[in-house]
């Protein structure tokens, strides 16, 4: 992995991410691909950080909707976006995994495409007063034969002036955890087409959106960078790991054996033949220690107390990740209250509620700088449009019965008649509200029309 000091030297700018969050992001990234340093010998990953970052997606993104709306300018966008969108949840788990993600729209052709860039592949060099990253540096890597060849494209916008400035270069070596030397863009042919500086003006948010975990950073106090969603459960995943190993060691060491004297096997070229398919069973020994041709070994399982613990250390993973108890452990033996199990399950839902808010907000950057950029490269024909969303919380939903409920919501005059509609036809409320009938009069008219009035 490229260090952060060696980009600030090549590019000549100043990286505000301490030593321990780089570290931290590569220690998430290692416990994500199961590369952590305890996993040795016979210690095996039981990969419950991939599974913790692929089960937090899908509870922020199963049953939930977004689309474009409102406009020609709407339906190109439209367009564009659902190519997008088709695969979120996996952008989504990257997201969880390693504490954020940025999306970078880009134009190729006619159609805009959104490239995704885990937090291990970026650099944020500024931030808003809002927390809103204004300057980053996003690394693409190439190899050909024993040479790697890796792109660095800054993104600066500066909010005063509302310039907003792109530059690119590369750079090739041997080694693949350095820089080296700078070389041409046209060296490698997927990006002969990068212009090495472009600016453009009149800009009024980064070219780019940052989907950021929503929970604290504790480990650089006050940076707006974000943490991964098992950052509090990177010890506890270790014990469940190595907890795990000692289940299995406890199943193969009890394992039933026959401990015999050698004399009672046959000799085939001056050893004992143990019967084929038995080299499991059998235990050969020059006298077991007690006069008997045959002693059984077959000691008591402790597996009951091993899995007792085991599950203990699941269920404070789930603590630790806010997934409800029963997620990732033994729902049967959740020694819980029911007040218990509810509130996990509360704080669940109110974290993933607070992760999709994140998603949303970052889809409407994205929205955006797509509709910037067919601006700017007239791909479509002005418009208004409208982002529209509809979340699940990750169980499924019963249409007609959430429809009933948000009916009866609207005639007791607590929702409005508009936001009904818009959900139920996945339109705008604008649209929406065109569908609304206008009040029949009190007098005049149809007589059976009014007759439900008096």
């Amino acid at each position: 992995m490229i260090s952060g000091a060696e980009i600030e030297k090549a590019m000549g700018i100043s990286i505000p991410v301490s030593s321990k969050m780089q570290e931290a992001i590569r220690s998430w990234s290692e416990l994500y691909t199961n590369e952590s340093y305890w996993l040795i010998e016979d210690t095996v990953s039981l990969e419950l950080a991939s599974g913790i970052a692929s089960k937090t997606a899908k509870f922020i993104t199963n049953n939930g909707k977004s689309w474009i709306t409102g406009s020609e300018r709407a339906d190109y966008l439209q367009k564009q976006y659902s190519d997008f969108m088709t695969n979120i949840r996996t952008k989504t788990e990257f997201a969880c995994a390693l504490g954020g993600v940025v999306f970078k729209p880009y134009l190729l052709g006619k159609k805009i495409k959104v490239e995704t860039i885990t937090a291990d592949r970026f650099y944020p060099v500024e931030f808003g007063s809002d927390g809103e990253m204004t300057a980053a540096v996003f690394m693409e890597r190439y190899t050909s034969g024993r040479t790697h060849y890796t792109r660095l494209e800054y993104h600066r916008l500066d909010t005063e002036s509302g310039v907003y400035t792109v530059q690119n270069r590369a750079f090739s070596s041997k080694d693949s955890n350095t820089l080296g030397s700078e070389c041409r863009l046209d060296d490698v042919d997927q990006w002969s087409g990068y212009t090495s500086n472009m600016v453009i003006r009149d800009v009024e948010r980064p070219l780019f959106a940052y989907f950021r975990m929503p929970d604290v950073n504790n480990i650089d106090i006050g940076s707006p960078l974000g943490m991964s969603c098992y950052k509090k459960a990177a010890e506890h995943i270790r014990q469940a790991d190595q907890h795990w190993e000692k289940i299995m060691w406890e199943y193969q060491g009890s394992e039933l054996a026959i401990m015999a004297e050698s004399t009672m096997f046959k000799v085939e070229q001056g050893k004992p033949a143990i019967p084929k398919g038995k080299k499991r069973l059998y235990r050969i020994l020059n006298g077991n220690g007690n006069g008997d041709l045959f002693k059984e070994f077959s000691p008591a399982i402790r597996d009951s107390a091993l899995f007792h613990g085991f599950n203990r250390i699941l269920q404070r993973i789930e603590f630790d990740c806010d997934l409800a108890y029963g997620t990732i452990s033994d729902p049967q033996t959740v020694e819980k209250t029911a007040e218990e199990v509810r509130a996990s399950k509360d704080t669940s839902r109110s974290s993933m509620q607070e992760k999709q808010k994140a998603l949303e907000d970052a889809l409407k950057q994205v929205v955006w700088i797509m509709n910037e950029y067919a601006d700017y490269y007239k791909l479509a024909p002005s418009g208004s449009y409208e982002t529209m969303f509809e979340w699940g919380d990750g169980i499924a939903i019963d249409r007609e019965a959430e429809y009933a409920r948000r009916l009866q919501l609207a005639t007791a005059g607590k929702y409005k008649w508009e936001k009904l509609l818009a959900w139920y036809f996945g339109c705008s409320e604008e649209k929406a509200a065109e569908m609304i009938p206008e009040p029949a009069p009190l007098f005049g008219g149809d007589v059976n029309a009014n007759a439900g009035l008096l």
